[in-house]
């Protein structure tokens, strides 16, 4: 009885995996949770977050212990021990040195690691919506690829069937051997269609498979989904905004900006000379005994005041903002294209839908009808054939074109409508 058992959870376990489907929203799910280079990306934040934490330190003190006699000759002094009976004749310098930056520049390298973390943020957002892009793209493809195949399939069947009945008739002597052999180069046209669209479509399902790191994903498991032809009236008014606010691209440059100015801002930071506190302890070495002092050393500003750093600088900042000017530019151009796309694209498909599948599809059986009653030529049915597979191939090219500039628009304002 328990052999029976188990062989029932194990048929009903393998059933469910079997049945499982995956959507576009859970294949993304998938994305976010397993994707190795998002799992690896982080790490590059977490080492920002460190650099940061870095900066914020002090620099180290510098000890110093120095003027010390190995031996004595006869110009000694004699000296309080030191300890027990030991010391003297002993001399010796002790010295503590403490750097203290001015002009804020501990605080300005602070802004700019903080600036170079932003930068593994945004690094880490672009490299997410490039992967769910992608996503989309192979998802979308996957689709187009299985409707063009299902198309083929259905022609592959019916020249087979024409194959076998002209086959039939060819050996009887009713019709010429011309025209089956233009029936079986048809079909063999079609059935190579049908082998690249196969290893396209595992092509496609190959990318899902890396992108969400799912090696179990089969065909089956893929869910169907229609694209909606009203995309454009999900664009949101203000999406040149939303642009300006959320693309990643130039979200990048303003902090390569950010970065340049403050970096503007260190160099120049740095004419202003450190400060060097002092704190001394010297034995046997000067009129006193034992003598602590304190002193502060600088360097004198005399020769190099930085400019030639400046200047970069200054040229730097100037290059970030120049190149925020003409991505800002491109984008909005790019906006404008792919909105103009999408608008196209649903106005040639709605016109397309005016005539329906279905009703492409019984006019091939008319046809069928019209060639077994001679009332047209083999030549003349093979046109129409291909014909057909043509405008419904582009129609599917088209609505891949479609639905992947509406994704465009998305990526590029980080932005679901």
């Amino acid at each position: 009885m328990k052999i029976y058992w188990f062989i029932g959870v194990f048929l009903l376990t393998v059933g469910q995996s079997r049945a499982q489907t995956y959507s576009l929203q859970a294949l993304k799910d998938m994305l976010l949770q397993n994707n190795g280079q998002l799992i690896a990306q982080k790490y590059q934040i977490a080492a920002s977050d460190a650099l940061v934490v870095q900066e914020k330190l002090w620099s180290n003190p510098t000890l110093s212990i120095s003027e010390v006699n190995l031996w004595k000759n006869g110009t000694s002094e004699t000296l309080p021990y030191l300890f027990g009976k030991y010391g003297q004749q002993q001399q010796v310098a002790v010295e503590l040195e403490q750097l203290i930056e001015t002009a804020g520049k501990r605080k300005k390298r602070i802004s700019l690691k903080s600036l170079e973390r932003k930068d593994a943020l945004l690094d880490y957002e672009e490299l997410l919506r490039e992967l769910q892009f992608e996503l989309d793209e192979a998802y979308w493809s996957y689709m187009a690829v299985s409707r063009k195949e299902s198309l083929v399939d259905s022609i592959v069947n019916l020249y087979q069937n024409l194959e076998n009945q002209y086959k039939r008739q060819s050996d009887l002597n009713n019709i010429p051997k011309s025209d089956y052999l233009r029936i079986q180069a048809a079909l063999i046209n079609f059935e190579k269609d049908r082998v690249e669209l196969y290893a396209d479509k595992n092509n496609w399902l190959t990318k899902i498979k890396v992108l969400t790191q799912n090696e179990t994903i089969e065909n089956l498991q893929i869910e169907q989904s229609e694209v909606p032809l009203n995309l454009s009236q999900k664009i949101p008014l203000d999406i040149e905004h939303q642009l300006l606010d959320q693309n990643i691209g130039y979200q990048k440059q303003i902090n390569e900006r950010d970065k340049a100015k403050q970096q503007l801002l260190i160099e120049k930071a740095e004419r202003t000379p450190n400060l060097t506190f002092q704190l001394s302890y010297d034995r046997g070495g000067n009129i006193m005994r034992d003598f602590v002092g304190a002193g502060v050393s600088m360097d004198l500003p005399i020769w190099n005041r930085n400019k030639g750093n400046i200047k970069a600088a200054e040229s730097m900042a100037k290059h970030a903002e120049s190149q925020q000017n003409v991505l800002l530019s491109q984008l909005k151009g790019q906006l404008k294209d792919l909105q103009y796309q999408v608008a196209l694209y649903e106005v040639t498909l709605l016109k397309s839908k005016n005539i329906a599948s279905e009703e492409r599809k019984a006019m091939i059986a008319n046809y069928q009808k019209h060639l077994q009653k001679k009332q047209i030529t083999l030549l003349e049915f093979i046109d129409f054939i291909e014909a057909y597979q043509e405008t419904e191939t582009g129609i599917v090219d088209m609505t891949l074109a479609y639905q992947m500039a509406h994704a465009q628009l998305q990526y590029l304002t980080g932005q679901k409508f």
